[in-house]
């Protein structure tokens, strides 16, 4: 892997900050000039690692010197939030209880977590530490003491957050066992009022005198009860009422989506079943169906220390991608690495053992956050240090000339083109197996030797439902590779192109007219007199010279619905007489529309890139809506897929857009005058 961001860690040494910042773009140029990685450069990091804040071996200090000592770009921390499991006597299960707590974040301290971790982030030039905390949103207790079958469920169940900004923000989480609230306290504020006017009128009778040997009693007993059922409880679900569901869960991704944070499933293919925490019996099987039953979190782990079920073809990830392609989920889900570290040659722990390489702008802890957010990241399991690296994967329309990356959409008008670049970073001989996954389904499958570069058109799909693309490479168990989905979806246009190929295919049984009427046409446009007429059929694809371009696949839908009567004609009509209906309206038309400056083109796609130069390499200078008008300046002669590159104006910018995915806007009286 190219590692740019040493480049931009030596400029900062030797000259300005602005200037570190113009040489690191140009090297990226230099280095992509053609990619959509282009914009982005790697970074290799590692998630969910745990110092002694909770029940990791080392403090945050060596985990950031060992990880910068193995060239490692960026540490999220996960540490415990709240490691506290408590049973206790009903009806006075908060006060009676057994507790067995090791180390947290909140024990020692979210403020003190997140200072240490700041000032040690300062510390370190290369490595970026990040604080995240591992949660226990919900358990329940099935069983009793005295069966000696007492069973908490589901404490291995946990979720990742990361990228909250305040230690109030932690310090508020909703776990069981955890800091005082006022979140809940309409939700629990009934039994309370209940509970507390009882208490006071024993308060009243006990003061009054009346029976006390009865009511000093019950006055102990109902402020015990008062005490219990505080209104202030950490969450709003406890674990003596049996399996609360998915409702726990889902309530702390909300609260924690709200305040910004990032949500991770993690570990769900675990299958411990039964193991212990200290004296007790705990069980978490394994819940990788909670994927479809939650919603709004950001993503799940999808490589860990061992193959993950949730990432074959068809399994829980792929039903999350198809309810978001299908508008049953308001966002995608992400998989990510989480190395699930404690200490180092523990229980088979290495630090770095699985990484997430993270494609941002510039190395630093927002723009990593921004691509978990945004799914520009894979995730890779690794044996040493020649792990697999995904040098590029991007999803291009060849006709239009756009391309993205993971975690992006691409508005094609041609059928997808996937490239993918893949090798082990320390090179060697190694032998991989690749699958291309579409829309949950296995599309491409080939055993390579790496380095491997591919380029696959994919020509097995409709162009008219989204669809989406992902990537796994497979050398062997503890070696292998997975990528976020990269999605696409296609322009109105499309349908309409489909429809058009057929209608210059019935007149084969009356060959000669077609190509009389196309040479007829094209020949006439080229001379002295109306030389703007070709441009118009480009642009338009409607009037006397379309047939060029509806012989032309893509970009000219609504130009075909505006101007239907001269296209059909020339198939309809049998006779000879076909020629003059065909110049009649050329005559018409080309007064109307002439290729002068200052004329209107009307953008036919979102998402239109108006570029600094003729050709996808150049950037952009923004981006335009469907429905947009620019003004037509000049022709250039540079073409892509037989149609040309356009000077235009918008907006008082001069830039270029390309002329397959513009038509001419319809007259306005202004235009004549």
């Amino acid at each position: 892997m190219i590692r740019l961001h040493w480049v931009h860690h030596s400029i900062n040494k030797i000259i300005p900050r602005c200037g570190s910042a113009i040489v690191l773009l140009c090297s990226l140029f230099v280095v992509f000039p053609t990619s959509a990685l282009a914009l982005y450069i790697q970074v290799d990091g590692i998630a969910d690692i745990k110092s002694n804040f909770s029940e990791g071996c080392s403090s945050i200090t060596d985990i950031a010197s060992q990880a910068e000592r193995q060239k490692i770009d960026v540490v999220l921390f996960g540490d415990f939030a709240r490691n506290s499991i408590e049973f206790g006597v009903k009806p006075f299960e908060r006060i009676f209880k057994d507790i067995h707590q090791g180390p947290s974040v909140l024990d020692r301290g979210a403020g003190g977590y997140l200072s240490e971790i700041k000032d040690n982030d300062r510390k370190f030039e290369r490595t970026l530490l990040i604080p995240g905390v591992e949660t226990v949103p919900f358990y329940f207790w099935t069983g009793s003491n005295y069966d000696k079958n007492l069973t908490a469920h589901n404490w291995d169940k946990h979720l990742l957050v990361f990228g909250m900004p305040s230690a109030q923000d932690y310090e508020q989480l909703p776990l069981p066992n955890s800091n005082f609230s006022k979140e809940y306290t309409q939700v629990l504020l009934k039994n309370f009022i209940i509970i507390s006017f009882i208490f006071m009128v024993t308060v009243v009778a006990v003061y009054k005198g009346y029976l006390r040997i009865i009511t000093v009693p019950l006055m102990f007993l109902f402020a015990l009860l008062t005490l219990n059922n505080h209104p202030f409880q950490s969450s709003p679900y406890d674990p003596y009422n049996g399996d609360q569901g998915m409702k726990p869960y889902q309530n702390l991704i909300d609260f924690a989506t709200s305040k910004g944070g990032l949500v991770f499933w993690n570990h769900m293919e675990a299958t411990t079943g039964i193991n212990q925490k200290d004296t007790l019996s705990l069980e978490t099987l394994p819940y990788p169906d909670d994927l479809l039953t939650t919603q709004n979190y950001t993503g799940f782990q999808a490589v860990g220390d061992q193959p993950i079920v949730q990432t074959d073809p068809g399994q829980q990830w792929d039903q999350v991608l198809m309810e978001y392609l299908d508008g049953n989920r308001e966002r995608p889900v992400w998989g990510f690495g989480s190395n699930d570290y404690l200490c180092e040659n523990q229980n088979g722990d290495s630090l770095g053992s699985v990484r997430t390489v993270f494609l941002v702008r510039e190395s630093s802890n927002d723009t990593v956050l921004d691509a978990m957010q945004k799914g520009r990241m894979y995730a890779v399991r690794q044996t040493d240090a020649n792990r697999l690296s995904l040098d590029e994967f991007v999803v291009k329309d060849q006709k239009a000339g756009n391309q993205v990356t993971m975690g992006q959409e691409l508005v094609a008008t041609d059928f997808p083109t996937v490239n993918m670049k893949l090798r082990s970073v320390k090179g060697g001989t190694k032998t991989a197996q690749i699958q291309i996954i579409r829309n949950g389904a296995l599309v491409k499958e080939e055993t390579v030797s790496l380095p491997y570069d591919l380029t696959w058109r994919d020509v097995g799909i409709d162009r008219k439902k989204s669809v989406y693309y992902r990537v796994k490479a497979i050398v062997s168990p503890t070696d292998h590779l997975v990528s976020n989905p990269i999605f696409v979806k296609f322009a109105e246009n499309i349908g309409v192109d489909v429809a058009s190929a057929p209608a210059p295919k019935p007149a084969p049984s009356q060959a000669p007219p077609a190509p009389v009427m196309k040479k007829t046409v094209v020949a006439p446009a080229a001379p002295a007199a109306q030389p703007k007429a070709p441009r118009v059929a480009m642009l338009s694809g409607s009037s006397s010279p379309a047939p060029p371009t509806l012989s032309t696949p893509t970009p000219t839908p609504p130009q075909k619905s505006q101007k239907p009567a001269p296209v059909p004609q020339p198939v309809m009509t049998e006779s000879p007489p076909v020629k003059p209906v065909m110049k009649e309206p050329v005559q018409q038309k080309l007064p109307e529309i002439k290729m002068t400056p200052g004329k209107r083109l009307l953008v036919m796609t979102d998402g239109v890139e108006l570029k600094k130069g003729p050709g996808s390499v150049f950037p952009n200078i923004t981006k335009l809506r469907k429905g947009e008008e620019v003004n037509f300046v000049r022709r250039t002669n540079i073409e892509l897929n037989n149609k040309n590159w356009l000077v235009v104006k918008h907006k008082n910018r001069s830039g270029y857009i390309w002329e397959g995915v513009v038509q001419w806007a319809p007259k306005r009286e202004a235009d004549e005058q």
